[in-house]
């Protein structure tokens, strides 16, 4: 009644490839919005500056760190979700095994 086993290897690969263009899009996100942080830090820093409340600031000293620090939250996140994904298709794949030793058990 279920899922022919070539069938079920065919659906996991599909979930996996899923669940790492959901990793990937995360990722993206993630490292966009921080990036974005940063300029808008910089943005902020410059306007202050500019207005005689603030010192002077490159680009390159909020920039790089801003960039270094959305590259690790970036990567934490997007390796959380496709570990995720691993996890779900592991335990799916065990439970299909389960299904399957226990329906020839009962032949």
């Amino acid at each position: 009644m279920g899922v022919p086993d070539h069938e079920g290897r065919g659906l996991g690969r599909a979930a996996l490839l899923a669940w790492a263009a959901c990793a990937v899009v995360v990722w993206n996100v993630v490292f966009d919005a921080g990036v974005i942080r940063a300029g808008r830090e910089y943005l902020t820093l410059q306007a202050l500056h500019q207005q005689g409340a603030g010192p002077a600031v490159t680009i390159r000293r909020v920039m790089e760190p801003g960039v270094r620090r959305a590259a690790r939250t970036a990567t934490a996140s997007g390796g959380a979700v496709g570990a995720a994904g691993i996890l779900v298709a592991w335990l799916a794949a065990r439970q299909r095994v389960g299904r399957r030793s226990a329906a020839g058990g009962s032949q």
